[in-house]
C-alpha cells in the first residue's frame, strides 16, 4: 500500500488558506477601521455634548442672577445679594466647555467668554457693595445687563457651533460606513467568487480520478472472469482507495475459491445424501417387502388349511403374523417420522409450561409398556424448577422418542431414569438406561439422517428419531450429546437455554 502523501485535506487546506486569511485580514482591518473611526465619532461627539450641556448650565446661571436683579430694580429696592453657588456653577461651566474645545472658532468664543466673566464678576461684586445714599440704577446696571446679554449671545453661539458639529460628525460618520460596508461587500464578493471558482477547479481535480476509477470499475462483475488490478495515479486518499479496490479484488478472489470450495463439498454433500436416501429407500422397500411377504404367506395358510394345521402350528403361524404386523407398524412410523423430519424446519408459537405437568404426561403411554415389560421409569424433577418456554407440539416428541428407545433396548429387569434439572442459564435433561448400549464405531454418525445401524436394523427400525430429536433442540436453541457403554447403557443428555431468565430479571429490576 502506498503511503498518502499528499492528502485530499490537505489539499483543500492549502486552496482555501488564502481566501480564508484574505477573508480574516479583511475583516479584521474593516472591523479596526469600524472600531477606530466609531471611537473617533464617540470622542468627538462627546466633548461636543459636554461642551453644549455646559453652555446650557452657564446660561441658565446667567438667568438666575439677572432675574432676581430685575425683579429688584422693579421694586425700587437698593439691596442686591448674589448666590454664590450660582456665580461658582457659572465659572465651572465656563471651564468646561474650555476643557472640550473641538472646533473651529470655538476656542475664540471660550476667550471671550472667560474674558466676560472677568468684567462680569466685578460687576456683580460691585452691584452687591453700592450703598444706598448712591443713585439706582446706574451705569454699573446697565453695564452689567449689556455684558450678560453678550455672554448669552456667545453661549447660544457656542451651543450652536457644537450642535453644527454633531450634525456634521454624524453625516460624515454614516457616510464613512456606507462607504466602509460598500467596501468590505465587494471585497467579500471577490472572496467568495475566488473561493467558488478554486473549489470548482478543485472539485473537478478530485471528481475526474474518481470518475477514472468508476469507469474501471463499472464493468467488473463476480464470476465475470479475473478481477483487473487498478493503478493507482495519485499519492491522495483517492490512490489509497484504488489500492483499497485492489485488496478487495484480492479478497474477492480468494472469496471466490473459498466459495467454490464449499459449494463443491456442499455438492458432494448432496451426492452423499441423495445416494443415502436412495439407500434408504431400497433399503425401507426390502424391509417392507419381507414382513409383507412372510405375513401374506402365514395368512394364505391360515386360510386354505387353518383347519387341518395343528394347534401348535397354528399358533405359531399366528404369532409371526403378529411379529411381521408389528415390523410393519415399526416401519411405517418411521416413513411417518420423515415426513415429521421435512417438517420440522417451519417455526412454530412456543408456550410457557411446567415441566412437573409436561413431561409425564409425555409419557404416560410409555410407563405402561414399561409395566408390562418389568422396566422401572424414574422421573427426577426438582421441586421449584422454573417454567420452560417451548414449543409445545415438538419438544414433547423428544421426550417421547429418547424415553421410547430406551425402552426399546432395555431388557426386563432393567431401569430407565429421566432427569430435568436447571444450571446458570440453562434446562439440562438426561435419559439414562440400563440397556444394551451402542456400538462405539455408530456413535459419530448417531444423530445422521438416512443412516441405518445393525441394532436398530434387527429391531424393525430406520433409525430416523435421533435427527429429528436433534432438529427440535436447535431450533430451540440447544444441544443434544450421547455416551455409551455396550452392555451397560445410554445415557441422552440435552439442554435448552432459558428464555425466561432475561423476563424475570427485568422484571426484578422494576
Amino acid at each position: 500500500m502506498n503511503p498518502i502523501r499528499y492528502p485530499i485535506r490537505f489539499k483543500i487546506f492549502l486552496v482555501s488558506l488564502v481566501p480564508t486569511l484574505a477573508l480574516f485580514g479583511a475583516v479584521l482591518i474593516n472591523n479596526q477601521y469600524l472600531n477606530s473611526l466609531g471611537e473617533s465619532a464617540e470622542k468627538i461627539l462627546s466633548k461636543n455634548y459636554k461642551s453644549i450641556r455646559a453652555a446650557q448650565e452657564a446660561r441658565k446661571a446667567l438667568e438666575e442672577i439677572r432675574h432676581p436683579l430685575l425683579i429688584h430694580i422693579s421694586r425700587r429696592q437698593q439691596a442686591f445679594a448674589v448666590s454664590q453657588d450660582t456665580l461658582m456653577a457659572l465659572a465651572d461651566n465656563l471651564n468646561v466647555c474650555r476643557e472640550n474645545i473641538t472646533e473651529p472658532g470655538e476656542g475664540e468664543l471660550i476667550d471671550r467668554l472667560l474674558d466676560g466673566y472677568t468684567r462680569y464678576e466685578r460687576l456683580v461684586d460691585s452691584l452687591e457693595l453700592s450703598r444706598p445714599d448712591e443713585g439706582w440704577p446706574d451705569d454699573r446696571f446697565t453695564d452689567f445687563l449689556a455684558l450678560t446679554a453678550q455672554m448669552v449671545f456667545l453661549l447660544d453661539d457656542l451651543v450652536a457651533l457644537n450642535e453644527t458639529a454633531m450634525e456634521r460628525a454624524e453625516q460624515e460618520t454614516r457616510t464613512l460606513a456606507s462607504q466602509a460596508q460598500r467596501n468590505t461587500a465587494i471585497l467579500f464578493g471577490v472572496i467568495i467568487v475566488a473561493i467558488l471558482v478554486l473549489s470548482y477547479f478543485f472539485s473537478y481535480r478530485i471528481a475526474k480520478p474518481i470518475m477514472t476509477l468508476a469507469g474501471q470499475l463499472l464493468n467488473i462483475q463476480e464470476g465475470s472472469g479475473p478481477y483487473p488490478v487498478v493503478q493507482s495515479r495519485t499519492d491522495d486518499e483517492i490512490g489509497y482507495l484504488t489500492d483499497t479496490f485492489n485488496r478487495l479484488f484480492n479478497r474477492l478472489k480468494q472469496y471466490d475459491q473459498h466459495r467454490d470450495e464449499i459449494i463443491a463439498i456442499e455438492r458432494e454433500k448432496v451426492r452423499r445424501s441423495e445416494e443415502a436416501k436412495g439407500r434408504f429407500i431400497a433399503d425401507i422397500s426390502h424391509q417392507l417387502k419381507t414382513p409383507m411377504t412372510s405375513l401374506a404367506m402365514g395368512i394364505g395358510m391360515l386360510k386354505s388349511r387353518g383347519d387341518n394345521l395343528a394347534a401348535e402350528k397354528r399358533s405359531r403361524l399366528i404369532a409371526t403374523a403378529h411379529d411381521d404386523c408389528a415390523r410393519l407398524t415399526a416401519l411405517i412410523n418411521e416413513l411417518v417420522d420423515l415426513s415429521r423430519l421435512e417438517a420440522m424446519s417451519r417455526p412454530r408459537p412456543k408456550e410457557t409450561l411446567d415441566m412437573a405437568a409436561v413431561i409425564p404426561e409425555c409419557i404416560a403411554p410409555l410407563i405402561k409398556q414399561a409395566e408390562n415389560r418389568g422396566i422401572v421409569i424414574d422421573i427426577d424433577i426438582p421441586a421449584g424448577l422454573p417454567p420452560m418456554t417451548i414449543d409445545s407440539f415438538r419438544f414433547p416428541w423428544v421426550i417421547t422418542n429418547l424415553v421410547g428407545n430406551a425402552l426399546r433396548y432395555t431388557n426386563r429387569g432393567g431401569r430407565i431414569a429421566l432427569k430435568v434439572y436447571r444450571q446458570e442459564s440453562r434446562f439440562y435433561f438426561q435419559c439414562i438406561d440400563t440397556g444394551s448400549g451402542i456400538n462405539p464405531q455408530f456413535l459419530p454418525h448417531i444423530f445422521d439422517r438416512f443412516t441405518q445401524f445393525s441394532e436398530r436394523g434387527k429391531a424393525g427400525t430406520i433409525g430416523l428419531g435421533l435427527a429429528i430429536v436433534k432438529d427440535i433442540i436447535e431450533q430451540h436453541g440447544g444441544d443434544i450429546e450421547v455416551e455409551s457403554t455396550v452392555g451397560a447403557g445410554t445415557c441422552f443428555t440435552f439442554w435448552i437455554p432459558d428464555e425466561m431468565e432475561g423476563k424475570r430479571d427485568q422484571s426484578a429490576d422494576h
